[in-house]
């Protein structure tokens, strides 16, 4: 990902947030949380501190996928991992999550927070996640549920 990528990743998140979460987060809490996660100061940070791949296809952004890691590159923890709507479905979201995990070296686990009520998280249950620890929280002052999953790569 380059930084004349974010205008594309800024709008599969707000899609993507729309198609997903709507049914239980509000719209002005999404858009609240969009505009804090993805304002400018926030992805200049992520590129220092992230490993920040795109899904491309003639010449347009399908998807995209933030990483970061522990100790060692050993600990990967998946930050985003977002396709648009319109292109699900299609074995991007696996190209980038599996990516993501080979530019590690090494690594001994993986792990990710969903929101409970994402009917994506059988993507990661399929990929062999498993649900570690639930915790109640707050998002913009609107409460929800982080679902941690975690697994095993070795």
């Amino acid at each position: 990902m380059t930084d004349t990528d974010i205008k594309s990743v800024k709008n599969i998140a707000a899609n993507t947030w729309k198609d997903t979460y709507s049914s239980f987060i509000p719209i002005e809490i999404q858009e609240k949380t969009l505009s804090e996660a993805y304002s400018n100061e926030t992805m200049d940070k992520r590129f220092k501190t992230s490993m920040m791949l795109v899904a491309e296809e003639d010449e347009q952004i399908k998807g995209y996928a933030f990483f970061s890691s522990g100790s060692e590159s050993k600990e990967i923890f998946l930050e985003s991992l977002y396709v648009h709507p319109s292109h699900q479905g299609k074995g991007i979201g696996k190209k980038l999550y599996v990516s993501g995990i080979e530019r590690y070296h090494n690594p001994t686990s993986i792990s990710l927070t969903v929101y409970k009520g994402n009917l994506n998280i059988s993507f990661y249950e399929k990929e062999g996640f498993k649900i570690v620890k639930e915790t109640e929280g707050d998002f913009c002052g609107h409460p929800v549920v982080f679902i941690k999953m975690t697994k095993n790569l070795i």
